[in-house]
């Protein structure tokens, strides 16, 4: 199946200056009195710390030193980070602290099994250690909490037995809390209504299935995939929730206007899916999903801009929203990512070889 174009990574070196990587962009023109946001450059740190291996590495090394000091300037006393800072170099505190410092954790366990240079892993090995202690037990809200399980669930590869009691602390309260009590027959849902990147809870379990083993983990987190696929895939193709209205079991998904962001979190989840349960259905829903970007949505709108790489930030009703701001381009190439982190299916490498055997018979080759 043909999926997303090639990522290009111009228009997020564009939005990147000597302090980060800036918050807005009007057109594909940064915006530079619109600041830095922690989140974004969190997440700029964490597609560089995935694509370490697929990306040249004078780029992504280059980024990973303007991301990673960013945030280091922005780092509290109790080794939280600080949420905004303004054009001026000003820092301010607004929004959900637990939750910024949930994307710290998953950007800091991103950086930890890379293949970053050593001195940045060391740093971010550091720096989570003492963040781990400090607000893992702080989450208040179930999308900080899957962050965490998912940072934690990302470091069971170097460690197996790393923090298995505050993930299956995390993965208890989702269950217990939220799950249990919102679900009913045909709305198999953590939470009475549908919210941004919802899609991240079903991806941290997936993740909690696979440090813990638990059945009823695994069986949770089936059936919350299997809701997204029931009901954000229509006529062929996927339709994302919009954030024009809300979606609770008595009411249809508002249409638009539909996020970059909201499309990556599903994709995620298909591709861990996929990934965690060995089902390939899941894989294929994933490629259909980022096909999105490229002009397989309800508007027929191809969501990235050819001449900078970036991404337009919503689709809505009147079509693109042609902004390109580091949210939108961000959630584009951490799409590519989790997509060429899939596994290799055995018919696709038993296809190549055959195709390569055809070339290397065929007596016009060369010639």
């Amino acid at each position: 199946m043909n999926t997303m174009t090639s990522p290009r990574f111009d228009h997020l070196r564009r939005l990147t200056d000597s302090q980060g990587l800036l918050q807005v962009a009007r057109g594909d023109v940064p915006d530079r009195f619109s600041g830095y946001d922690a989140i974004d450059n969190a997440t700029a740190l964490r597609l560089c710390a995935i694509g370490s291996q697929t990306v040249e590495s004078d780029v992504s090394h280059l980024l990973t030193k303007k991301y990673f000091g960013f945030l280091s300037r922005g780092r509290r006393y109790d080794s939280g980070v600080r949420h905004h800072c303004d054009s001026t170099g000003g820092w301010t505190m607004q929004g959900d602290d637990a939750l910024v410092q949930s994307y710290l954790a998953r950007s800091l366990a991103a950086v930890i099994v890379s293949e970053l240079p050593i001195r940045v892993r060391l740093a971010a090995a550091d720096w989570w250690r003492m963040l781990l202690d400090e607000h893992a037990s702080r989450v208040e809200t179930p999308l900080a909490a899957a962050n965490w399980l998912i940072a934690i669930g990302q470091l069971r590869a170097a460690d197996p037995g790393r923090d298995l009691d505050r993930a299956e602390c995390l993965a208890h309260w989702l269950l217990e809390d939220w799950y249990y009590p919102n679900r009913t027959n045909g709305w198999e849902w953590y939470d009475a209504q549908w919210t941004p990147l919802a899609a991240t809870v079903p991806t941290a379990l997936w993740y909690a299935y696979h440090c813990l083993g638990e059945r009823r983990i695994f069986r949770v987190a089936q059936a919350m995939t299997q809701f997204v696929v029931d009901h954000l895939f229509r006529d062929g193709m996927l339709q994302p929730v919009g954030t024009q209205g809300t979606w609770s079991r008595n009411s249809n998904p508002p249409q638009y206007a539909q996020l970059p962001g909201e499309v990556y979190s599903i994709v995620e989840l298909l591709c861990t899916a996929e990934r965690i349960s060995g089902t390939m259905s899941y894989g294929d829903y994933a490629e259909l999903a980022a096909r999105w970007f490229d002009g397989h949505n309800s508007k027929g709108a191809v969501m990235v801009d050819p001449s900078t790489g970036g991404c337009y930030n919503a689709l809505t009703a009147d079509g693109p929203d042609r902004n390109q701001s580091a949210n939108a381009v961000l959630a584009c190439l951490l799409t590519h990512a989790a997509l060429a982190a899939r596994p290799v299916r055995v018919e696709e490498t038993i296809r190549s070889l055959r195709q390569e055997e055809y070339v290397y018979s065929d007596p016009s080759i060369g010639s």
